[in-house]
């Protein structure tokens, strides 16, 4: 075999090799966040997203909102990153933590379930209804209203339709029992800060009992995804819906 024709014969059987191989390749799957400009957070008490329709067509399958609830002796009219360190130290090294994967290229395709339980944060429910049936593709296009009014219990809206949230149904026996988004003796009492009864709470460290005065709950939402080839979840990156002010006891 001359050196021509051996140059010649090697060429072609890589070009085959690679053909053959990519004939079995499969598009990665994914499914798209909420851009984080489409979120308006309002005060300490509302926000409001806009939930685009990127993944009509995808492999989709329902948003999903992980929270975690935080002590505080601060009370801030108005919550923002300038104000987290005030509010918990925890609270800002949570948000430190999952800043550099708003918005971005590269952090693609990570369990975002593992990465936020595992920072002890929960998923969200609402009261009498299947939240995942609830946030699915149905809500492409509309508008996401979330509201913690004072003395009343906290919200979210889809249009007309207004839902009570409820903490996470895997919570056993969480206090108050009501599940509900209230600021109170029962969900501020350390006693009551362990992973059986309040596992979404974090204690603000070195306060005083007569300061553990107000609640603040991070929320944020993620797009979820199944991936075809193996049938598990797959997620986008998230977004911060907003830091909420629990109301007080009404």
């Amino acid at each position: 075999m001359n050196r021509s024709f051996k140059a010649v014969f090697i060429i072609a059987i890589t070009a085959i090799v690679f053909l053959v191989s990519s004939c079995g390749l499969e598009e990665f799957p994914l499914v798209y966040p909420i851009p984080q400009s489409n979120i308006q957070s309002v005060m300490n008490n509302r926000a409001v997203v806009y939930v685009p329709s990127d993944n009509a067509g995808t492999t989709f399958s329902h948003f999903a909102v992980f929270y975690r609830i935080y002590i505080s002796n601060s009370l801030q009219a108005e919550t923002s990153s300038a104000s987290f360190p005030t509010i918990n130290s925890v609270l800002v090294t949570d948000h430190n933590a999952i800043r550099p994967h708003i918005d971005s290229t590269t952090s693609l395709n990570v369990n975002f379930d593992a990465f936020f339980t595992g920072r002890g944060f929960h998923h969200l429910s609402i009261a009498g209804h299947n939240i995942n049936l609830v946030l699915s593709s149905s809500v492409f296009g509309s508008t996401l209203e979330f509201n913690f009014p004072s003395f009343t219990e906290p919200t979210m809206s889809i249009g007309q339709t207004v839902y009570t949230l409820s903490r996470s149904e895997r919570l056993s026996d969480p206090q108050p029992s009501s599940r509900l988004f209230i600021n109170n003796d029962e969900l501020r009492n350390p006693a009551n800060i362990d992973p059986v009864i309040n596992g979404d709470v974090v204690d603000m460290p070195n306060i005083a009992a007569g300061e553990r005065r107000y609640t603040y709950a991070a929320f944020y939402i993620v797009a979820v995804g199944i991936n075809q080839a193996t049938y598990s979840f797959i997620y986008s990156t998230p977004s911060l819906i907003h830091v909420f002010q629990l109301p007080d006891r009404w």
